[in-house]
């Protein structure tokens, strides 16, 4: 498996460092948003600037 970093990438092949990477990005996906939500949370952060 293949990672890639703000740098560069690195291989993982061992089974647990695997399981560790796929579990922090299911952990991940569950909280991205798409869409309206997405927009929303975009737009509250416009606005919290000023």
């Amino acid at each position: 498996m293949n990672v890639e970093l703000v740098s560069a990438h690195l291989t993982v092949v061992q089974k647990h460092e695997i399981s560790m990477y796929a579990r922090a990005f299911g952990d991940l996906a569950a909280l991205a948003v798409w869409g309206t939500e997405a927009r929303a949370l975009i737009t509250a952060a416009i606005h919290s600037l000023g």
